[in-house]
């Protein structure tokens, strides 16, 4: 994921008229136009791949990491996947946020939050940059139910977590440090992952509880089977993104909604999220970009969505 621009007094390194990207060295015209993810080091980027290029040896680190401390006896497949929405929870509502300076200067925060689905412990971990009190860069996220995998990713100092509640929206968003400007509130990251945050942080607390979420699991393969909407926009990744909607009627109807991109293999696609709401302004921003034709939108969109599903993340 990488951040929009966002105006920083951090210093610049410029190229004749404008800024040169520290991955590629391409000039960036106007510092507007130019992407950042923190303002420790003030490194600028031109494109989201260069982003991710620039942080990939940082990504693989951790993967390692993880691998090395995971247990056999942790979740299995079909858990960790149940479970997969606790990690989107993590990012915008941590219990906990740790902050470690790199080497490189800037500060990697992990966030972890604990919950508790049908009796059972399980911790929601993620490991990214901050930008003006939001994460703009993730790392690696995962769900875990060993503790002791938590503790090894429990690193720097812990920070104080304090969150204010907003009046007109009833949403509460996520405010890591006391002396922050309040004001200034981080742009996010790629089209899509701008789009994902912003129906996060939409979410109220009269909606469907997280906690509940593992009853709804079997709406997911049925929404993307049989799905009442379909729509679809580019990302700046240049990977397609889309949301399935399908509507169920109850004693109070509500909508399960399935967030999916392109994957390398073109046979696949790759969960970005997935969630029940019976909100009706929620809904209205999972509208996003256009809306297919159902029918033969799976085929046209280049997937079949009877094939095993890909996620990328832990």
């Amino acid at each position: 994921m990488s951040a929009k621009a966002k105006k920083s007094s951090a210093k610049q390194k410029k190229s004749g008229s404008g800024i040169a990207c520290c991955e590629c060295g391409s000039v960036i015209k106007a510092r507007e136009q130019a992407l950042f993810v923190e303002e420790d080091v003030g490194r600028y980027f031109c494109e989201e791949a260069c982003i991710i290029a620039h942080f990939t040896d940082d990504i693989e680190k951790m993967e390692r990491e993880y691998g090395r401390n995971v247990s056999a006896n942790d979740l299995t497949s079909e858990e960790r996947e149940k479970y997969a929405h606790f990690r989107w929870a993590t990012l915008e509502e941590p219990a906990e946020v740790w902050m470690e300076k790199s080497s490189s200067g800037d500060h990697r925060y992990t966030l972890i939050s604990q919950f508790t689905p049908e009796n059972k412990t399980v911790w929601g971990v993620a490991v990214c940059l901050m930008l003006r009190g939001e994460p703009s860069f993730l790392f690696i996220a995962f769900v875990t139910g060993d503790k002791r995998l938590v503790d090894a990713f429990r690193k720097g100092e812990r920070q104080k977590v304090i969150r204010q509640m907003k009046e007109e929206d009833n949403v509460i968003p996520l405010r890591p440090e006391a002396n922050q400007d309040q004001s200034m509130l981080a742009e996010s990251w790629s089209e899509s992952d701008s789009v994902r945050a912003g129906i996060l942080r939409s979410r109220t607390e009269k909606d469907i509880p997280y906690e509940d979420f593992g009853f709804y699991q079997k709406c997911l393969e049925e929404t993307l089977q049989e799905p009442n909407e379909l729509w679809s926009y580019p990302a700046t990744a240049k990977k397609k993104v889309y949301h399935f909607i399908r509507e169920y009627e109850h004693d109070q109807n509500y909508w399960y909604v399935v967030m999916a991109k392109d994957a390398t293999d073109d046979t696949q696609i790759e969960i970005i999220d997935a969630f029940p709401t019976k909100d009706r302004h929620l809904m209205e921003l999972c509208r996003h970009g256009k809306r297919e034709v159902l029918g033969g939108a799976q085929a046209e969109a280049g997937f079949d969505t009877e094939q095993e599903l890909k996620r990328t993340v832990h």
